[in-house]
């Protein structure tokens, strides 16, 4: 079962910047195909997309991928108080495009 994983860990002597990691198993069937990756703010009305960072990459032959990006808190500040950020991964280039969610991480960005 394809499965996508979130990490944001705070940069060392680097106020306010964070390291985004996004990293994917069970990916076989989209094997050497291009997956989109964002990062969304979830909210109880409608979630929004976080501006920077995002990127895209190839799917290993084995079904893996591995994302790293930097953000600064203010982009992740997505909400009054606590904020929870998910990554949605895109695979494309199949005839359609999948979307899969990761988990959620909450902090104070």
């Amino acid at each position: 079962m394809a499965e996508v994983k979130l990490s944001i860990t705070p940069i060392d002597r680097s106020p306010g910047n964070y390291k985004v990691e996004i990293s994917g198993t069970g990916f076989e069937f989209a094997a050497n195909k291009e997956a989109r990756w964002k990062l969304m703010g979830d909210d109880p009305v409608s979630d929004n997309e976080i501006v920077d960072p995002h990127g895209s990459g190839v799917v290993a032959p084995d079904g893996t991928f591995n994302f790293t990006g930097n953000a600064i808190g203010e982009n992740l500040d997505e909400d009054w108080g606590k904020d929870e950020i998910y990554a949605v991964v895109s695979i494309v280039g199949m005839g359609t495009t999948f979307d899969y969610e990761s988990n959620r991480v909450s902090g104070h960005f």
